[in-house]
C-alpha cells in the first residue's frame, strides 16, 4: 500500500511511501532531493478513511 507524503524540504506531495517496505529511497520530483526512509525513521501516517476507501476500490477494479 502506498501513501503520498510531503517532501521534507519543499513540502510538496510528489513522493509516495510504500508502507509494506522498511527500507526505500524516495525522490521529490519538485526539488530533486532523495530521502532514505530507513534513515528518516518509520513514522505513523494518519490515513484518511476516504483515501483508504478509494485505494480499496481501485484495488478491486484492478482485479476485475
Amino acid at each position: 500500500m502506498k501513501c503520498p507524503i510531503p517532501c521534507f524540504e519543499c513540502g510538496s506531495y510528489t513522493m509516495e511511501l510504500d508502507l509494506t517496505q522498511d527500507h526505500q529511497h524516495i525522490a521529490c520530483e519538485r526539488c530533486e532531493r532523495v530521502w532514505c526512509a530507513r534513515c528518516v525513521g518509520r513514522v505513523e501516517v494518519k490515513i484518511s478513511p476516504r483515501w483508504l476507501k478509494e485505494q480499496r476500490r481501485m484495488s478491486r477494479a484492478e482485479l476485475n
